[in-house]
């Protein structure tokens, strides 16, 4: 088996010297090629990856992006470096996180027996004790997250995924519709396909958290206004007045002062604020014809990044 190791980059010059630092010291006795995915970079990150070719021969650099039509997320690039693929299986990882030294050797172990896998998150190595605090044990650190609404499945982050190419043939490309939820989507399709979701705790993935205050508003954003069409999709009803609940809870969230004086504390705050947001422009995006005539009622924002059940 040929596997092929997906990393899509967009202007990740801070972090993504880590990352091919390990993926440069992978022990693995089987082939395998690395497709940098570059979405449009403008920053010094494709020098860095270039400097690698020594240490990571089977290295290829890949464009995802087309000037000067719209730069499209990060489905769109894992879509673009699977299509460029090689291998008779795919692995996905990020510029901004660190495999673990055995991570290609367990995840080609796993993809041995298994169509479709997802690996475990760790999250002390890369992240400061205060965004810790704030974010608790840690999602996928021990499981995958089961959401309790249709269609009642398993998701696995796309940071820490992989799959035979007969899965990602059969069940078709990531969805770019979604900007941050299209694993979740992927996840699903899978299963509702017929396949198992093989979560393998030894296949290990060092996360980092956004720790900025602009990143963690806008990566809570981004799912809160992927939730309404997600459940759209799945034919979870979001209830008659839907969109005013949600507003109403976004402005008595606002009313609250927020807790500026602990960093963990001003950090669940914001999440959960930009989460609302995002959700309410999720609405209207999505629901702005239907969302009277749903005769379901959601349940409750998350606080928390590891409490995300899609609600």
């Amino acid at each position: 088996m040929k596997l092929s190791v997906i990393l899509p980059c967009y202007n990740g010059e801070k972090t993504i010297a880590v990352q091919l630092e390990s993926l440069a010291k992978q022990q693995w006795a089987g082939t395998w090629e690395l497709i940098v995915v570059n979405n449009g970079s403008t920053d010094h990150s494709m020098e860095i990856v270039e400097g690698y070719r020594d240490r990571l021969p089977h290295l290829r650099i890949v464009n995802a992006y087309t000037p000067p039509g719209p730069r499209l997320g990060v489905a769109h690039s894992y879509n673009t470096g699977v299509q460029a693929a090689d291998g008779d299986a795919v692995a996905f990882c990020e510029a901004d996180d660190e495999v673990a030294t055995d991570w290609l050797a367990q995840m080609a172990e796993a993809l041995a027996q298994h169509q479709c896998v997802a690996g475990a998150l760790e999250y002390t190595r890369l992240n400061e004790p205060w965004i810790l605090e704030a974010n608790g044990n840690g999602a996928q650190s021990e499981a995958l997250i089961v959401v309790k609404h249709k269609p009642y499945l398993s998701f696995a982050y796309g940071c820490n995924l992989g799959m035979k190419r007969s899965v990602y043939e059969t069940v078709g490309e990531f969805d770019t519709s979604f900007p941050c939820a299209w694993d979740m989507d992927y996840s699903f399709r899978v299963q509702l396909a017929g396949i198992p979701l093989h979560f393998a705790p030894q296949i290990v993935v060092h996360y980092r958290i956004r720790h900025t205050w602009r990143d963690i508003y806008r990566q809570a954003h981004r799912w809160g206004e992927d939730n309404p069409l997600i459940r759209k999709r799945y034919g979870v009803g979001m209830g008659k007045l839907e969109l005013f609940r949600r507003t109403f809870a976004l402005l008595q969230h606002l009313l609250h002062k927020p807790p500026v004086s602990k960093r963990a504390a001003f950090s669940n705050w914001l999440f959960s604020f930009g989460w609302q947001v995002g959700e309410v422009q999720g609405l209207l995006k999505h629901f702005l014809f239907s969302f009277f005539t749903s005769p379901q009622r959601s349940s409750v924002v998350p606080q928390h990044k590891q409490e995300i059940q899609v609600h």
